[in-house]
């Protein structure tokens, strides 16, 4: 019972992981092309909240790149869901 409901557990947060950078990943592609556009602005409520604290951490570290209006916060946290499904992963092989 107990394995079943951590595998669930693991499974879910990775599922979950994954619809997330699906997210991000349409969410840069539609700024792009429409920036404007309701299903752009309906994503970005989401996905704006999350990207922020990672845009203030780049734009902190990096303020070169600020200045050029260049955002790396979605690759930032890109890199930062595939650092967390890879611990995730071996989470639960280690304990399952």
């Amino acid at each position: 019972m107990l394995f079943s409901m951590l595998s669930f557990l693991f499974n879910l947060i990775l599922f979950l992981l994954t619809v997330l950078s699906w997210a991000v990943l349409i969410y840069v592609v539609m700024a792009l092309f429409a920036p404007q556009s309701k299903y752009t602005l309906l994503i970005g409520k989401y996905v704006e909240p999350i990207l922020n604290p990672i845009r203030t951490l780049i734009n902190r570290l990096f303020p070169s790149l600020a200045q050029r209006g260049i955002d790396f916060s979605p690759l930032g946290l890109y890199v930062l869901i595939i650092v967390a499904s890879w611990l995730i992963k071996l989470l639960y092989r280690i304990l399952l």
